[in-house]
């Protein structure tokens, strides 16, 4: 059984901490957030109190962006495994750093980018790999929020709202172009525009970016009725295949309801430790979005 210590206990450390415990693979030792006073994981008094305990075997970092480097290297220097949330930082320069840290302690890390694992991607690249969308791909995202940050995340408005490490390319666009990097091959912008609100983040985008072996178009603007939507097209020369609501995948050769990826994140990440192959996120793929994230926000 692998011990893991959690940084950070947001929204997606408490919803990750649920998959951990129903993993008979791991336990969770112990947590560290100095916002969090009453938990039933056990708490420690720092970073590198929890980094240090020798029962600590892998750490999952779920703290905000600009937080990530100075907590991948105090693990990394420790020889700890490591989970890290997405985006993996708010610059490619801090992102490359991260990667540099992990490939000179030679420790296993991953980010948590759920489209790795999640049946709707999986059954997307199969889709892709196997040219049953047939030649001349292309892709369109299309999202709408009624707000930014959405309902759900006021509780970190703090860094969400502003554009120092917030905004909704980083939070929502990073998954896609994770997708879009695992289907395609390697990216580079061709064309954006991007404005702003009263806060600095961005309230609407149009993008073009060029893959290996197809061409995206975002469409990502904070107007809209819904509280949230998001369609992924991919169009070929024989058929399309549309991600929606996130993890839904309509396609003709058949439809997959959604279903979130936690439990399969997990599932991987105790592949990753055992030395086995894992389809999780590498630090590498997520400096590729963080690059190709921040030249869209330059714009």
């Amino acid at each position: 059984m692998y011990g893991i210590g959690i940084v950070g206990l947001g929204t997606m450390g408490r919803r990750l901490a649920d998959s951990i415990r129903a993993n008979p693979a791991f336990t969770i030792v112990a947590a560290y957030d100095p916002a969090v006073t009453e938990t039933a994981i056990p708490m420690a008094g720092s970073v590198a109190e929890l980094v240090g305990n020798p029962s600590v075997r892998c750490v999952y970092v779920a703290t905000p962006p600009l937080t990530h480097e100075e907590i991948v290297r105090t693990v990394a220097g420790a020889g700890k495994a490591l989970l890290c949330e997405k985006p993996l930082a708010a610059s490619p320069e801090s992102a490359h750093a991260c990667v540099d840290a992990v490939a000179r302690a030679g420790i296993p890390a991953a980010v948590n980018f759920p489209f790795a694992t999640a049946p709707a991607a999986v059954r997307l690249k199969e889709l892709v790999d196997t040219g049953a969308l047939g030649e001349n791909l292309s892709a369109h995202l299309t999202l709408r929020f009624r707000q930014w940050p959405r309902e759900w995340q006021q509780g970190a408005a703090s860094w969400l709202a502003g554009p120092e490490q917030g905004g909704f390319i980083r939070e929502v666009v990073s998954h896609f172009a994770f997708l879009a990097l695992r289907l395609f091959g390697p990216g580079r912008l061709a064309e954006c525009t991007v404005k702003r609100g009263l806060m600095g983040t961005e309230t609407r985008v149009h993008a073009v970016l060029r893959f290996a072996s197809a061409s995206m178009t975002i469409d990502a603007a904070v107007n809209g009725d819904q509280d949230e939507f998001n369609r992924f097209e991919v169009k070929g020369s024989r058929s399309s295949a549309i991600m929606s609501e996130w993890y839904r995948l309509a396609h003709e050769s058949g439809d997959i309801a959604p279903a979130r990826a936690d439990a399969n994140q997990i599932a991987e990440l105790a592949l990753l430790l055992e030395g086995r192959p894992n389809r999780l996120a590498t630090f590498e793929e997520a400096a590729q979005v963080v690059s190709l994230i921040e030249e869209i926000l330059r714009s």
